[in-house]
């Protein structure tokens, strides 16, 4: 099912997407329509069932606590633990225990890091300002 939107946008704007329409040789309706999919990120719900409750909850947080969320990192220690489990798998020599908490480690990041990208994400829905690539790999 479709729907019909009415949507205002500045001359500029609609010159660019008419522009990139043509170029593509597209309906502009039909170009717009694909790169309002390809900007919106997926839902929670469009996830894997483990996570979905995970990040549902944190749509119900308040700014605050989101940025909490999205600047939240793996404790030092297990950082440092986890660069050296990857240190002595690539050298061959890590047990089956270490693997295991070596993986352990690799899904909690993951996590991690989907949570992060979901409160940046919810942040930037709600006008905030998220901070490019460089500024969140500078240290400190």
């Amino acid at each position: 099912m479709t729907q019909t939107v009415a949507l205002q946008l500045p001359d500029e704007t609609l010159q660019r997407y008419h522009r990139a329409a043509t170029i593509a040789r597209k309906a502009l309706e039909e170009f717009l329509a694909e790169r309002l999919m390809e900007a919106v990120p997926p839902l929670a719900g469009d996830l894997p069932s483990p996570l979905q409750e995970e990040l549902k909850a944190l749509e119900n947080l308040d700014n605050e606590a989101l940025w909490r969320v999205a600047q939240s990192q793996l404790s030092p220690a297990r950082q440092r633990l986890y660069n050296r489990l990857l240190a002595k798998n690539n050298q061959g020599t890590i047990t089956a225990g270490e693997k295991e908490t070596l993986h352990a480690i690799g899904e909690e990041a993951r996590r991690l890091t989907l949570k992060k990208a979901h409160a940046y994400m919810l942040l930037k829905w709600r006008g905030h300002r998220i901070p490019s690539r460089e500024e969140l790999q500078r240290p400190g």
